[in-house]
């Protein structure tokens, strides 16, 4: 893993927006699995139903999966995903890394390039919804709880809407000011295509005039007398 590459305003954005996706997908795993929600009680437990020979498990038995529980898992599955995919651009992409795609230039011809920004909002973005229907659900079903004590929502339940905020609140806006201040980078990235592949159509006609003039300089002339003869 190298370090991150922090140049010019593309790598800025792309290592800022990075951090904030990874922190998001780190404060949504952790709301997911932490039981501090609401009065001690997990997305996962049903609270003091248990019997008092069960008094450990107490806040902590698991109930039948309901539309929360499967939104969570499947925000907590996403954002494990989409954490790694942030490191990825965070530490390992660099500016010449667009350049190594065996499909850069089927991208080009369409018209289309591979921006690293892109691919972490479309990610992010779903990681963030899926959470935030988990946790609206969670709120509606106790929303008479919370209206009379809103101390009893614990530090888990905070992290969450911190998360799902971070995903679909602050990085679509830092996404749209990299629109308006980064200039595009595919006319560069046709500009390179370009040199390089007109670089590798001389270095091919090189050699293959290189052996060609090699192969007439061993060719005997008695040969080319004989040949000449009608």
């Amino acid at each position: 893993m190298k370090g991150p590459e922090l140049v010019d305003l593309t790598s800025r954005f792309r290592f800022a927006e990075s951090c904030l996706g990874l922190m998001g997908c780190i404060f949504i795993s952790y709301a997911v699995w932490m039981p501090d929600w609401l009065d001690g009680k997990g997305l996962w437990s049903r609270g003091n139903e248990s019997s008092p020979d069960d008094s450990q498990t107490q806040g902590h038995v698991i109930q039948g999966l309901g539309p929360q529980n499967v939104f969570a898992g499947l925000s907590f599955l996403m954002a494990v995903s989409s954490g790694i995919l942030c490191l990825l651009f965070a530490f390992c992409w660099t500016s010449k890394t667009a350049l190594s795609y065996s499909n850069t230039r089927s991208l080009l011809m369409a018209g289309q390039a591979l921006y690293p920004t892109t691919l972490l909002l479309i990610t992010l973005l779903p990681t963030g919804f899926f959470f935030l229907l988990s946790w609206a659900l969670f709120t509606s079903q106790h929303i008479t709880d919370i209206r009379d004590d809103l101390t009893c929502l614990g530090s888990s339940y905070w992290i969450g809407a911190l998360g799902w905020a971070l995903l679909l609140a602050v990085l679509p806006v830092v996404f749209l000011v990299e629109q308006c201040v980064v200039p595009d980078i595919l006319p560069e990235l046709k500009m390179k295509t370009e040199l390089w592949r007109r670089g590798f159509v001389v270095t091919h006609t090189r050699s293959f005039s290189d052996s060609y003039q090699h192969r007439t300089k061993h060719f005997k002339p008695e040969y080319k007398r004989y040949m000449s003869m009608p």
